[in-house]
């Protein structure tokens, strides 16, 4: 970095490298685009020697198969069930921006894939190569240490999210996420330790709901846990919707996880709602079952707006059959309705 700044003095540069990532082959960190109806050159065509896009404008093929590509992306990304993807390898690039300044700040921090494009804002670009992701891990570690700034902080937590080892990211996460970062920064790194799907990381964000200080940190933690795609997220989000002792977190469990795809969910949420000793808990149950995927909470809706021994429950229940499109949800309002 110090020979980029003295081969660019008095000018904004940026210092690149990049790693090897293991991602669903449909999947990219990046942006597709570099501005609107533009296609600028890919980052691995600007590092081969290329300096024109081929057309300032996407033409009509070009834009049709962009459309394709988002509507599978759309349509992927909108199963209520995840799908195995294909794991390919990847090139992931990280890209540290400084400013013009003697000596030369960090201003930005910035990952992408090297199939897409990026804008560079004109300033010259000092390529490192592919590095290993230990080394690429300690360099953050050591911007993390060196940067107050919280721009500069998030990115960095954010590039650290990004590598594919748990094994090297969760011991940098671990530090922020227990350490004396603002709140705002350790709710990203409770995010980014979700992003891992690693069992030591789903542990700690589990100690982190329950325990943790801050109540923006808590609710943090209680996301990243149903962000983690392993089994035992959905046994720790009922854990902590059962019996957690802060009741701000146990309102978190409750809401993520009647937005989770899994067969546990219907019967706990319809336990929750019957057995709670607080009614805005078990309010937050009955509106968790209208949120299950494929309507699996109707039938447990149904059963609580006929049986529930809480007329506020009852009202709470019809409500949301009332929002349901399940030909079951009208028989059972017009069953209601008719006093049956």
């Amino acid at each position: 970095m110090g020979e980029a700044s003295k081969s660019a003095p008095g000018r904004a540069f940026w210092v690149g490298y990049s790693i090897d990532r293991l991602m669903g082959e449909n999947s990219h960190i990046g942006s597709f685009t570099n501005g609107p109806g533009r296609r600028g050159l890919t980052i691995a065509e600007v590092l081969s020697g290329k300096s024109e896009p081929a057309s300032s404008n996407m033409a009509p093929e070009e834009i049709q198969k962009a459309a394709k590509a988002a509507i599978e992306r759309i349509d992927h990304e909108g199963q209520e069930v995840k799908k195995s993807e294909n794991k390919v390898v990847k090139e992931l690039g990280f890209f540290l921006e400084f400013g013009a300044a003697a000596p030369p700040l960090l201003a930005e921090v910035q990952m992408s894939n090297l199939d897409l494009s990026f804008d560079f804002k004109a300033a010259p670009l000092y390529w490192l190569g592919k590095v290993p992701e230990a080394e690429s891990l300690g360099l953050v570690s050591s911007l993390y240490g060196r940067h107050q700034g919280e721009k500069i902080r998030r990115g960095l937590i954010a590039a650290a999210g990004c590598h594919g080892s748990a094994k090297l990211a969760l011991p940098f996460l671990e530090r922020v996420l227990g350490g004396d970062s603002t709140d705002d920064l350790r709710k990203d790194a409770a995010f980014w330790i979700g992003q891992l799907n690693d069992a030591a990381g789903l542990r700690l964000l589990a100690k982190t709901a329950r325990s943790d200080r801050s109540a923006e940190v808590r609710e943090g933690a209680v996301f990243g846990i149903s962000q983690v795609e392993l089994p035992e997220a959905v046994d720790e989000l009922i854990a902590l919707a059962r019996g957690a002792e802060k009741r701000d977190v146990q309102k978190q469990a409750v809401f993520w996880l009647g937005q989770m795809a899994s067969n546990k969910s219907g019967g706990v949420l319809e336990e929750i709602a019957r057995k709670d000793g607080d009614v805005e808990i078990q309010e937050q149950a009955v509106f968790a079952l209208s949120q299950l995927p494929d309507h699996q909470g109707v039938d447990a809706l149904i059963k609580l707006a006929k049986t529930h021994p809480d007329p506020r429950i009852r009202k709470k229940a019809v409500f949301w059959l009332g929002e349901c499109d399940d030909p079951r949800a009208l028989e059972a309002i017009i069953a209601i309705l008719k006093g049956k």
